[in-house]
């Protein structure tokens, strides 16, 4: 299933990606992201920041899903990329569950538009699990566009207390 999220807001690009790597904001995205965000690994490869982050939600899963998945949360691992010369973030879920079974993977940009800029989230989600694949691809791409469109909130919310 396509995954394909986009937010505008009020800076350029240069502007947001220094709020995206400022410490503070990430402090404010775990606050008000409801996701618990645990640091795993930082490298450089040949110019490419690496971080390998482990997300915790802080609700659990609806029942039947849980017993399905054999564990109340989705946590999983997540490695991206950072390619600060082509200004581009690839990102891959490395799934704690379902081995073999879950493909999630894409990039994350910031383009600029005529008044700021415009966060672009796009991927690929694939369950293959049969009878019910399809069903767990759309809730993880769900929750996907609900945790952007609480970063972008948390990214307009930053961006007015720190205008400058």
């Amino acid at each position: 299933m396509k995954l394909l999220v986009r937010h505008g807001l009020p800076c350029s690009p240069e502007k947001y990606w220094k709020m995206y790597w400022d410490d503070d904001f990430d402090a404010m995205l775990r606050k008000e992201s409801a996701v618990e965000r645990e640091l795993l690994e930082e490298r450089d490869d040949g110019g490419v920041l690496v971080r390998r982050v482990r997300i915790t939600p802080d609700r659990e899963l609806p029942g039947p899903v849980a017993k399905l998945l054999g564990a109340p949360k989705l946590v999983y691992d997540q490695e991206n990329r950072w390619d600060a010369k082509n200004a581009v973030l690839h990102w891959k879920v490395l799934p704690t569950i379902l081995p073999g079974k879950l493909d999630c993977s894409g990039t994350f940009r910031i383009q600029p538009t005529a008044t700021g800029c415009e966060q672009v989230v796009e991927g690929e989600i694939k369950v293959n699990v049969m009878l019910v694949g399809g069903q767990i691809e759309k809730a993880v791409v769900a929750e996907i566009e609900k945790s952007y469109d609480r970063m972008a909130a948390a990214s307009r919310e930053w961006l007015a207390a720190h205008p400058g």
